[in-house]
């Protein structure tokens, strides 16, 4: 399938807007999570990554020398600050190619060597659409702290299109 957000948002210091899916079954990260963006600050790009119990144990590895052929969770993408950007992702049985302003910006594949933990994307899931304010992540000591000078700030969605192929 496919899935397409087309949003625009003020960028503020502290602001952290998201577009998001996540699994209905199981509890985070075993239910899987895609993040179609996250914009943190000012930043001139969004991240957009995938998390798993696989992609959590391998984070929290102290060797990681013990993983093999382990794919990138995460990439950044440019966007059109403060602009109207389309975000999305095509989603097969064997890989999520995450989407911005419709050009290809990263891709998870399935790789079966790493187990069922890799790969927890078939089920439902459900979209999420937030504006956090402030937290450890957009916070961090080298972000800075939330500038109430730089608010209010926003996220407007224009629209959400869900494709899906016949089966």
């Amino acid at each position: 399938g496919k899935i397409l957000i087309r949003a625009r948002f003020k960028s503020a210091q502290g602001a952290w807007p998201a577009l998001w899916l996540l699994g209905e079954k199981g509890r985070h990260p075993e239910n899987g999570e895609i993040d179609l963006m996250e914009h943190l600050n000012s930043d001139p790009f969004v991240y957009q990554t995938v998390h798993s119990p696989f992609t959590k144990e391998y984070k929290n590895a102290a060797d990681k020398s013990v993983f093999k052929n382990v794919p990138q969770q995460s990439a950044r993408a440019k966007i059109n600050k403060d602009d109207w950007n389309i975000y999305g992702c095509e989603w097969t049985k064997d890989k999520i190619t995450f989407l911005v302003n419709g050009k290809p910006t990263h891709s998870y594949p399935r790789v079966p060597s790493l187990g069922e933990k890799q790969w927890p994307f078939k089920q439902p899931f459900y979209v999420i659409m937030s504006m956090q304010i402030g937290g450890g992540w957009v916070n961090a000591a080298h972000r800075g702290p939330t500038k109430a000078s730089d608010f209010p700030t926003s996220m407007e969605i224009d629209w959400v299109r869900h494709y899906q192929k016949s089966k």
